[in-house]
C-alpha cells in the first residue's frame, strides 16, 4: 500500500473539513452546556438530545458526502492518476471520514456522559441508553460511508441518510420500551444489562459488516469511469 499517498490525501480531506469540525464541536459544546443549566427539565433534555443528533447526522452526511462530490466535481480523474489503487483510495476516504466525524462523535459521547455524571439531575442510569443511541449513530453515519464510497450517487448518498435519520427515531422508540433498559434509565447508578451489552455487539458487528463490504467492493473495480 502507497501509505504516503493515502495519508496526503487524509490530511487533504482533514484540511477540507477543518472549518466545519471546529462549528460543530463548539456548537455541540454548547448544547452540552445547556442541558447541564436546564436542571432536568424534561424539554431543554430532549430538544438538546435532538441538537446533537442532528449536528452528528448533519456532519457525518456532509463528510461522506465529499466522497460524491470528488465525482461530480471532476477531482477523481486526478486522484486516480496518482499511483493509487482503487482499494488505497477508499482506505484513504473511509479511514480519513471517519477520523474526522469521531473526534466530533467522540467528544460529544464523552461530554453527554460527563453531563450525566456531573449533574444531580439526571440518573446515571441513562447512560447506557446514550452510548447504544451514540453507537446507533456512529452506524448510521459509517453506511452513509458506505454507500457514498461505492456507488459515487450523490442520490443514494442522500437517500440513506434521509432514512438513518428517521430510522434514528424509530430505534430510539423501540429500545427505551425494552423492559432492561427502561427500567435501569432511572437508576442511580449505571446498569449496563444483557440486552444493553447484545445490543452495543450488535451494532459494532453491523459496523465491521458494512465497511467490510465497502472495502470488498471497491477491491473488485479496476477503473474509475
Amino acid at each position: 500500500m502507497n501509505t504516503f499517498i493515502v495519508t496526503r490525501l487524509i490530511l487533504k480531506d482533514w484540511y477540507l473539513n477543518r472549518t466545519l469540525l471546529v462549528a460543530a464541536i463548539v456548537t455541540g459544546l454548547l448544547t452540552l452546556a445547556g442541558i447541564a443549566a436546564s436542571k432536568g427539565n424534561s424539554i431543554a433534555l430532549i430538544l438538546g438530545i435532538i441538537v446533537l443528533a442532528t449536528i452528528l447526522i448533519g456532519m457525518g452526511a456532509v463528510i461522506m458526502s465529499s466522497m460524491v462530490n470528488e465525482r461530480k466535481q471532476q477531482t477523481l480523474p486526478f486522484v486516480m492518476s496518482l499511483p493509487v489503487s482503487y482499494l488505497e483510495y477508499t482506505t484513504s476516504k473511509l479511514l480519513g471520514s471517519l477520523l474526522i466525524f469521531s473526534v466530533l462523535w467522540l467528544m460529544l459521547l464523552l461530554g453527554m456522559i460527563a453531563t450525566i455524571l456531573i449533574t444531580p439531575w439526571f440518573s446515571n442510569g441513562l447512560i447506557p441508553f446514550v452510548v447504544i443511541m451514540l453507537v446507533e449513530v456512529l452506524m448510521s453515519t459509517c453506511l452513509i460511508a458506505a454507500v457514498s464510497v461505492t456507488t459515487e450517487s450523490q442520490g443514494w448518498t442522500i437517500g440513506v441518510a434521509q432514512i438513518g435519520g428517521l430510522a434514528l427515531n424509530a430505534v430510539g422508540f423501540s429500545i427505551v420500551r425494552l423492559p432492561d433498559i427502561s427500567h435501569t434509565m432511572r437508576s442511580r447508578t449505571i446498569q449496563w444489562s444483557t440486552t444493553s451489552i447484545v445490543l452495543l455487539l450488535a451494532e459494532f458487528g453491523t459496523i465491521a459488516l458494512m465497511l467490510g463490504t465497502a472495502f470488498f467492493v471497491q477491491s473488485r473495480k479496476r477503473d474509475f469511469v
